[in-house]
Parts: structure tokens; sequence; C-alpha cells
């Protein structure tokens, strides 16, 4: 493609902006910062710790997705804390899918089942109350409330054929318990078998009992054949006709099914579980309050599209993640001061957690983990508050120098705001090579920077993503502004 230099300047200098414009197709990081294990950019992060209020699975593809203020699902600027190897956090009973609610399947209707075990209109109570309510997150759910160890309640409308076949899958919130109180599913002669839902003397390996404390997000599968048969009928338990709750417990309950075939997964941890310094996958089926996974695609294919609430990650808001050109600054140059180093690299980010009504962090700080050895950080600087302000306008600086000191983490601020922007600056003396090495990893080519050693392209690169007047201001520096104009 060719230019006809001699025709209209201002025609002139649209076309080469437009045609570098198009050989600079490759999406640069921003401000063409790269981070590779060969470059050694500075990485400075805001660590924390985010919940989203609402999480929903038919949105979102991360932990890191919430919606904005407007409604509309957005990502945050962060990644989950690679060191952490179950870094997403939540409880069962926050999960709302679909089928949640849908015991007992009726075959005879085709859309959504009328008849559910959660429903508490549904129930026949005998001293104890039952009512609708919902759990501590907010997905709706079942109470049962019984005060003594005679209170009780009866579900009946639904009948389980080959019941022993099935599992029995709760999760409920227990609120308040006393004795040991039961769970009891019936069959049609009397038979019976139970699970205790609260007992403060059982242990974990008691597989038979929900709870043996208060507390949220309690949840117990247990296939009903493996359960010991007891009552009044022959012996064998068949099909499953009731559901009768007794007992002196206070509990929401947002899961009850005994109809289902299979466990249900609440999520897979990366875990060492026998010592080799290996991580193996467990299969998460029974958590017992908040508990973590490695991330939200481990869950159950029926709460794909789950709506979670109070999702929690540790998250880190890093320079890395940064996507818009003005929140980065880097410019590379040599030095009288450092004649012993190629090059002098003044770098500047700034950071901020993001505000919206279903964010909220705990104990954020800004934080670096620093690249280079101590005595190549000739000045580190921390600004905070300052809006969208030019790097070079920015006159309230903190010199934070001193902290590097050959530690491998560095608090900066451990007072961090969410909606307000920190800037860290750096002045860092480096080599041409580790210069390349930042410019290239910044998705494998030139990056958009300044640079002494750059040469003619390396500046082009530079000056064709910036505002119109810079790029008029750069072109006249080089002199062809007036080779447009006429000039030789």
């Amino acid at each position: 493609m060719n230019i006809n230099l001699k025709r209209s300047g201002f025609a002139a200098l649209i076309a080469l902006t437009m045609l570098l414009s198009v050989v600079a197709t490759p999406v640069a990081a921003a401000g063409g910062i790269g981070w590779s294990a060969d470059a050694k950019t500075p990485n400075p992060t805001i660590a924390t710790e985010v919940t989203v209020e609402e999480w929903n699975g038919a949105d979102f593809d991360s932990a890191l997705e919430y919606y904005d203020d407007g409604g509309d699902a957005t990502e945050l600027p962060a990644s989950l804390n690679d060191s952490n190897d179950n870094p997403v956090t939540l409880s069962a009973t926050a999960i709302d899918f679909e089928d949640r609610d849908e015991f007992p399947r009726k075959t005879d209707e085709s859309e959504d089942n009328e008849a559910s075990a959660l429903d508490a209109s549904e129930w026949t109570a005998s001293g104890a109350t039952v009512s609708d309510s919902s759990t501590h997150a907010g997905v709706d759910a079942l109470n049962y409330a019984g005060t003594a160890s005679s209170d009780s309640a009866t579900y009946s409308n639904f009948s389980v054929a080959d019941g022993e076949k099935s599992y029995l899958t709760l999760a409920a919130d227990i609120n308040s318990a006393a004795g040991t109180p039961t769970l009891q599913l019936v069959d049609a002669d009397g038979d019976y078998v139970e699970i205790t839902l609260y007992d403060a003397t059982a242990t974990a390996g008691d597989d038979d009992v929900l709870a043996n404390s208060t507390g949220d997000g309690k949840v117990l599968q247990h296939q009903v054949g493996d359960l010991t048969v007891q009552g009044s009928g022959d012996g064998t338990f068949d099909s499953t006709e009731e559901i009768v709750v007794d007992g002196e417990i206070d509990a929401d309950v947002s899961v009850l099914d005994a109809e289902r075939t299979r466990e249900l997964t609440f999520g897979e941890q990366q875990v060492d579980t026998d010592d080799d310094d290996e991580l193996e996958t467990v299969t998460i089926t029974e958590p017992r309050g908040d508990y973590s996974v490695s991330g939200m695609d481990t869950l159950d294919a029926v709460m794909s599209d789950a709506t979670v609430y109070d999702l929690t990650s540790d998250a880190e808001f890093e320079a890395a993640d940064l996507r818009d050109d003005a929140d980065v600054s880097a410019e590379f140059s040599s030095s009288n001061d450092y004649p012993q180093w190629d090059q002098f690299g003044e770098i500047g980010f700034r950071l901020e957690l993001p505000t919206a009504f279903d964010l909220s962090y705990a104990s954020p700080e800004l934080v670096d983990e620093p690249t280079l050895p101590s005595e190549r950080y000739k000045d580190v600087e921390v600004a905070e508050g300052t809006d969208d302000t030019d790097f070079s306008d920015i006159e309230s600086y903190t010199s934070v120098t001193s902290s590097y000191d050959g530690s491998e983490q560095i608090s900066l601020d451990a007072t961090i705001s969410s909606g307000t922007e920190y800037v860290v600056s750096y002045d860092v003396v480096l080599t041409n090579g580790e210069v390349s090495a930042i410019q290239d990893a910044a998705n494998g080519g030139a990056g958009i920077m300044a640079s002494n050693g750059g040469g003619f392209l390396a500046g082009i690169w530079g000056f064709v993503t910036k505002p119109f007047g810079m790029v008029v201001s750069a072109i006249s520096g080089i002199g062809l502004l007036s080779y447009f104009r006429g000039g030789s």
C-alpha cells in the first residue's frame, strides 16, 4: 500500500495514521506494558477478598463477574489469586438452582412442578410451625420450628417407587436446636429410615447426622437403602410415601429431595490428600458451612445456571489486568545519573477497586512483589485519590522506596478504599534486554511505549495510539509535517 505524500498534508496525515493502525493489529496490553516470565515489569497489586452479592451462572463465565449498577454483566479487572488452590468461597444454602425445589417430580405435569416439599402449605404440623422463609443469603426456603421433642410436621404429597434406590439430599441453615431432632422417610406399611438433623455429640464420621452445631450451609446426602430400616412394617423399605420431621430445631431448608438417584456435586477442591506434594481433585458432596472450590465450573451440571448469593473470591487487582492505556505510563531513556545501566525506566500504574451495589471488599491491601534487586529501585512512590490526573501532573506522592529492602512481598498501603484511585510510580534502572522483554511481552510484539533505543518504528508504535494532537506533534518532531506542507 502506497501513500502519496505530495497530496494534502492533512489527508496524508490521516492516511498515515490509518495505515499504521492497520499495521498494529495485535491488541496490546494496556499502555503496551507486558508481563512474562522473562519480563521484569513491576506489577503492583491490590489484594483483597471481593464478594459478589448476586452471581449468576447463566450470565457469567467466571467468579469475578458481577452486575454493575445498570444491571449489565461486567467483569472485574482482576484475577483469582493463583497461589490459592481454592480461591472461591460459597455456601450450599446460598445456591439457587432451577430444580432445587422440584421434588416431588410429577410426571403428569408438562411444565413447572406445582408440588414442592419446600412449600409450607403442603405440610401438616403437630406442635411445630412450618412456614415459607429464606436462608441467610436470601434463597427461598422452608422453615421448620419445633420447640419440644414431641413437635413434628409431615409432608405426604408424593410417592417414590423403589425409594431405597434414591438419595436423601438435604441442605439447611440450623438456627437453633436441642436434643436429637430427626427426619424420617416412611414407606406404605410403616417402615422408616431416618437421619439426625442435629446432635451436639456427633463427629465427622457420623454420616447420618446433618449437623453437630448450629450454623449455615449444612448438607447431607445419603442413599436411602444404606440407612437402617425401623418401624412396624414388614422390615423392608419399599416406596417412600411420607417425610416426617420431629424434635426441637429451628431450621431453614433450601434443598429437600428424596427422589434423586445420585449425589449432587457442590464443587471440587484441589487438595494434597496423601502428602505427596501433588494436588488431587476432591469432590464436595456434603459441605458444612462456608467452603472453598477451585472454580465455579466445578459445580454440578444442574447448577450451571444457578444464582449464587454472597460469592467470595480471593482476588488480585494487578497492574497486569489494567485495560485502559490512560492507567499506564511508561518511558525508557538513558540517564547520566546511572551511566552503568542501559536504560532508565519511569513506569506508573493507576489502580482502583470498582464500586457497585453488588460488590464488597474485605481487607484490601496494596502490595508489590519486587521483580528486581532492591538497589535497582531508585524511587518508588504512591499517590492516593488521583482521579484521572495525568501521571506527570500528580504532586501528592509519598515515597515508599525504603520498603524495597529485599523482602519478597511489600505492603505499600494497608488502608485501601473502593472507588479511590491509587498510583504507583517507579524509577528503575534496566538493561536493554530487560526493556526488550517488557516490550516483547506485550502480546508478543512491539509495545506502545517510548524508548530511546527503539528507532523510528518504535516511535511510530508509540505515537499512533495517542490523541491526534500528540500524533501531529510527534510527526512534526521527525520532520514529516513540513514534508506534507511542501517543505524539504
